[in-house]
């Protein structure tokens, strides 16, 4: 099978370039990232019947009235009712030729857990880092096969703290460091990371040498946030576990990527 509607990603490009020549930065997130993200194992979406389904990006909320007048520009029409309801956090779009819908988060991604973007959208062009990617996916707590798929090809494709991989490393230090400050965040990544390895098994597609690279990346990633130092609030926090809900509910609607 091929995966269809690989025209996602030349247009997210499409738009990220014209961005970039306005002073407004676009940074690509989602499935469309992974892709972009996993140029050596690009086969692997295809045997996964990884679909693409739409375009999401990354923005800083200060530039809200730029991106809308750019996409507006393109010939996107914006939906109101999501913009206010956010606050101005989250723009939707859908082009009135192509019906392709875009997303667009301001400042940080919120679902179930806060992502923060502020700072972090000039580590990486035209997407999203790949710490942030690996971030996106596993705060969802309901996670489904698709999720599963762009994380293993993401953590096959990525080494754990390699400085030599540069901005393509995953940035075990940062993720260890936001796990130890929310313990709900860390009972939702660390579980997810478990189902990642759970599911190895169930893909043809990956030999037996690829499928040791994944678990040994997240077993690493897994040690790594494990030993970091955790403050007396986490450690009440643990304590009450999963009898208080830990994250933010959202619905299936709410969801993208």
């Amino acid at each position: 099978m091929t995966v269809r509607n690989t025209h996602f990603v030349d247009e997210a490009l499409r738009l990220v370039e014209g961005a970039e020549e306005k002073g407004i930065r676009l940074r690509i997130l989602g499935s469309v990232a992974y892709r972009l993200h996993s140029p050596k194992h690009l086969h692997l979406f295809d045997a996964m019947e990884r679909e693409l389904t739409d375009v999401d990006f990354a923005a800083v909320r200060s530039q809200g009235r730029a991106i809308r007048e750019l996409l507006v520009g393109e010939g996107y029409v914006p939906d109101e009712g999501i913009f206010v309801a956010s606050e101005g956090l989250r723009h939707n779009y859908v082009h009135k030729q192509t019906k392709l819908n875009v997303d667009v988060f301001a400042d940080e991604l919120f679902f179930c857990h806060r992502i923060p973007f502020r700072g972090r959208l000039e580590l990486d062009y035209p997407t999203i880092t790949t710490t942030d990617l690996l971030l996106e996916k596993m705060q969802i707590v309901e996670i489904n096969l698709k999720d599963i798929k762009d994380t293993l090809v993401l953590l096959l494709e990525h080494p754990i703290d390699d400085p030599a991989a540069g901005t393509d490393s995953i940035d075990g230090g940062y993720v260890s460091a936001m796990m130890a400050g929310d313990w709900g965040f860390y009972h939702t990544f660390t579980t997810n990371l478990q189902k990642v390895l759970g599911h190895i098994p169930e893909f043809a597609a990956l030999d037996d040498g690829q499928g040791g690279a994944i678990r040994a990346r997240v077993e690493s990633l897994l040690a790594r946030i494990e030993s970091a130092p955790k403050s007396m609030k986490w450690k009440l926090r643990a304590r009450v576990g999963t009898r208080v809900r830990w994250y933010q509910e959202v619905s299936e609607k709410g969801k993208v990527f």
